[in-house]
């Protein structure tokens, strides 16, 4: 869930910079559709599910299905701070700091499933009911499902109130706070991954006073109802919970501890968190071997530093076992180069951890590496525009706390998320797959949020991620920036599925993503982002097998939030043509011989 402000995790002397507009400039793309041929993975068009913000339920939450099937989506995730403490059995969530610790009815009656029973003790809705309506819908969009599980600890056990008495940031609350979990005991129930003989076998109906809520049971559940994960309708991934580098840090001076210093009541070690995931990982598993293991889900760079830190004003608080995993191979891969993944030390440590737990199991446990991505350097227009190449660009050193010399991280150097995290994975557990499962850019109602949207999209399937998903409100200008990919003409037309070789003269002005059908390989799809307040003239360079003829293009810009027809070319002549992009905006041009 998208961080508010530096202040949750550290406080720290940021930046506040705001990087010039220069004059427009031409600007020359070179495509070549022979070279750097890479599978775009369809999964990377995906958003979170219920998460728009709004409190609309069900279908209505992201604008309803015609909204939502207009964007021609592939992946849908279930996912964020309350599903953490998502109880499967009777349907009760617990927000943590997020709403004072509310245990409430959030996720379910946001999943559409209704409001709550009152007249039925703890049975307050059937069991998995929001699983289900989240299932289905993904079954009727065609997407992918990635369905996250909980492993922090605890789960909260009921709603005192079903009529709120009580306000909590200027809404109404279900009840007080439950309290730590280790001291009123009455309010939680344990996670117990593997039901144990004892109890029985696994059930459809599991009882609400037993204390424990068994995982092997939801994920049970989930495939005797849809099949596994090889099946047609079964849910395809299972996320190791979510962020749990937020569960519960060292105070920060402002007085924030956590997302859920009350379901955790200790604070977040490494070790803490790689044994629940390898624990969690084993029982998926075990349950649905065809089904995907996605984690750790950290909620951003810090995270995957040193899991979490926070700065007092006069010393740095870590994990307690943080001098364990802040030592080689997982500093440097002992290169002695400190910046070979940017001190994202974190990261490399779980990835060894659960490779050799996989060795150990005689199984992969974890197939994606999973992350989030909520940039430092998006909050106003001039930033979001080029906030996408800190995923990338080794040229972009964004205006940022995380680059700042002197703090430690990248000291001056660019961030490069995704080519760090490869490296990462092609040294700590290769074959590993890259998920973006969380990430915004904002601007929903400015182009720059198409931009950004555009951009951070093309760049996914460049450098090969495997699966994203958008958290927030999908409409306006992030629907066209989707659009943009898979629904660029209103019949649902799409960027072809193979990235070729595309390349800006100037990428602070102008990006440019191209790629390829298989199936019909002379015609070239290409997308153009102007990021200046002015018009650049674009000269393409295109080598390409075949010579090309004509251009249809289409486009969004500042003026609307709907992608409407450009004017095309009928004249193109040796694989060369000039185009003028309107400032701010973003274009698709589909050319053909």
């Amino acid at each position: 869930m998208r961080q508010v402000s530096l202040c949750k995790v550290l406080l720290i002397l940021g930046i506040s910079a705001e990087i010039s507009t220069t004059s427009a400039q031409n600007v020359t793309f070179s495509i070549d559709t022979q070279a750097e041929r890479k599978t775009i993975s369809p999964l990377i068009y995906g958003y979170n599910a219920y998460a728009d913000g709004t409190g609309r339920a069900g279908w209505a939450n992201q604008g309803g299905q015609a909204s939502l099937q207009s964007l021609n989506l592939r992946s849908r995730r279930l996912g964020g701070n309350n599903m953490t403490s998502y109880n499967w059995e009777n349907g009760v969530s617990n927000s943590g700091n997020d709403w004072c610790h509310s245990s409430n009815a959030g996720v379910s009656a946001t999943a559409g499933a209704g409001n709550p029973n009152s007249n039925n003790g703890l049975a307050y809705y059937t069991p998995g009911a929001a699983l289900q309506n989240f299932q289905d819908q993904s079954l009727v969009l065609g997407t992918y499902s990635l369905l996250q599980l909980p492993a922090a600890g605890k789960l909260p056990k009921d709603i005192i109130n079903l009529n709120p008495p009580s306000t909590c940031m200027g809404s109404q609350l279900w009840q007080s706070t439950a309290g730590p979990s280790n001291v009123d005991t009455a309010r939680w129930v344990n996670i117990v991954n593997d039901k144990p003989a004892a109890a029985g076998g696994l059930t459809l109906t599991p009882g609400l006073n037993d204390g424990v809520v068994y995982i092997d049971e939801e994920i049970n559940f989930l495939v005797q109802k849809y099949g596994n994960g090889a099946s047609a309708n079964g849910v395809k991934g299972y996320e190791l919970d979510n962020e749990p580098d937020l569960w519960h840090h060292w105070t920060t001076n402002s007085g924030e501890s956590g997302t859920h210093a009350n379901l955790y009541p200790t604070l977040t070690t490494v070790t803490d968190v790689l044994q629940r995931n390898i624990s969690l990982a084993k029982t998926v598993k075990r349950m649905d071997a065809s089904a995907e293991t996605f984690g750790p889900a950290i909620s951003g760079y810090l995270g995957l530093f040193s899991l979490w830190a926070v700065w007092d004003g006069s010393a740095s608080h870590q994990p307690s076992d943080w001098a364990q995993y802040n030592v080689e191979p997982y500093y440097s891969n002992n290169t002695g180069d400190r910046y070979r993944y940017n001190g994202m030390a974190m990261a490399n440590a779980y990835l060894a951890k659960m490779n050799q737990a996989s060795q150990s199991a005689g199984r992969r446990l974890l197939d994606v590496f999973s992350f989030h991505y909520y940039p430092q350097a998006s909050y106003n227009a001039t930033d979001r525009v080029q906030a996408a190449r800190s995923l990338w660009d080794a040229t972009y050193v964004e205006p940022s706390w995380i680059t700042q010399n002197g703090n430690g991280f990248t000291d001056g150097r660019s961030l490069q998320m995704l080519p760090k995290l490869q490296q990462a994975i092609n040294d700590f557990y290769p074959g590993t797959k890259l998920a973006v499962t969380e990430y915004d850019f904002g601007g929903k109602s400015d182009i720059t949020g198409a931009i950004a949207q555009a951009d951070a999209l093309g760049t996914f399937g460049k450098q090969g991620v495997y699966l994203a998903t958008y958290f927030g409100d999908a409409e306006q200008y992030i629907a066209a920036g989707f659009k943009i990919y898979r629904n660029y003409d209103g019949n649902k037309s799409v960027f072809p599925a193979t990235s070729v070789k595309a390349v800006s003269s100037n990428n602070s002005n102008a990006a440019v993503y191209a790629a390829v059908d298989l199936n019909d390989p002379n015609v070239i799809h290409v997308i153009a982002i102007n990021r200046q307040s002015t018009n650049v003239t674009s000269s393409f360079q295109l080598s390409h097998p075949v010579n090309l003829k004509y251009a249809q293009v289409w486009g969004v810009s500042g003026s609307s939030t709907n992608i409407t027809a450009r004017s095309g070319l009928s004249n193109i002549s040796k694989n060369k043509f000039s185009y003028t992009l309107p400032a701010l905006s973003v274009l698709h041009f589909v050319l053909k011989p």
